[in-house]
């Protein structure tokens, strides 16, 4: 049986020092790492998939390996281009990966340093606000698969709700009345399941509560902007909740759509012009668009 594993790195060849940088920021944080080298003639010390699966999360240095499939249902984080990596830049990319194996529910991704906490809201406002032209390539989505899962409709703005709770419980019936859940009650208790694990508040008033229930009938972004900050919502840098991204995935599609949304969602939400785009956007149409364009 394969040694269990924190984190798996595919970095290209020529980047050597990158890998290298990996490997000592994660020795800092006390992570047990396996990193292969890959090249379009395969790879040295590949990883096994064994490995890949028992990992928390994944990095990509470079552009997209041979066999990227094989990282299907891990929290991933691409690099895109294999560029050099300072070990401080190396330590930003693991502390993403690993929130976003623990946004993903896998409540066994290590929390790091005692200060994990207060680094995630310092580190992650600035990790993976890419340019278009630094970002690297992502998993194709299917064709459709944007407007499939947000669309208007979805989509409530000057929501008066004072709390996390009222938040998620307009949501719960929303979706309901929408055709996207069967039970307001149930999805309800989804949404609150997940808020017991770790909160899903995030950064610059933005949360990404999301429910994983039979009572989900299909895949579907909503998003709720608020009046006013909700309380009781606990984020990384403190600010409250004013723009909530909610996920609803079917209970069979938990570890395939669910990971892809909330890695498409994550990213997102790190780029200045997509957090600033959907505070501007005022009628549910512009928010619609600008969140499908950013899960396509």
């Amino acid at each position: 049986m394969a040694h269990r594993v924190d984190l798996v790195v595919s970095v290209e060849r020529g980047a050597k020092q990158a890998a290298a940088s990996i490997e000592e920021a994660a020795r800092g944080r006390s992570l047990a790492v396996r990193t292969e080298l890959y090249a379009a003639d395969g790879a040295v010390d590949e990883l096994t998939r064994e490995e890949i699966a028992s990992a928390h999360a994944a990095l990509i240095i470079g552009g997209s390996p041979s066999g990227a499939e094989r990282f299907a249902g891990v929290p991933l984080i691409s690099t895109g281009a294999a560029c050099p990596l300072t070990v401080e830049a190396a330590g930003d990319l693991i502390d993403g990966a690993l929130a976003l194996a623990r946004l993903s529910g896998n409540q066994a991704a290590p929390s790091g340093s005692p200060s994990r906490k207060e680094t995630l809201g310092s580190k992650l406002r600035r990790k993976l606000a890419r340019t278009p032209q630094e970002a690297g390539p992502r998993a194709q989505a299917p064709s459709g698969f944007a407007e499939s899962v947000v669309s208007a409709d979805y989509v409530l703005v000057g929501l008066r709700c004072s709390t996390r709770d009222e938040v998620l419980s307009t949501l719960s019936r929303c979706a309901v009345d929408l055709g996207l859940a069967q039970d307001a009650d149930e999805l309800m208790a989804a949404f609150l399941k997940r808020e017991a694990e770790g909160t899903t508040g995030m950064l610059d008033g933005f949360a990404i509560p999301h429910a994983k229930s039979a009572t989900v009938q299909r895949a579907a972004v909503m998003v709720a902007k608020l009046a006013q900050g909700a309380e009781e919502w606990e984020t990384m840098d403190g600010v409250p909740v004013r723009i909530a991204i909610a996920l609803l995935i079917p209970e069979g599609q938990s570890g395939t759509t669910h990971l892809k949304l909330l890695s498409r969602v994550a990213e997102a939400l790190m780029d200045d012009g997509f957090r600033a785009a959907v505070k501007d956007a005022d009628d549910p149409e512009a928010v619609a668009r600008v969140v499908s364009e950013h899960l396509s």
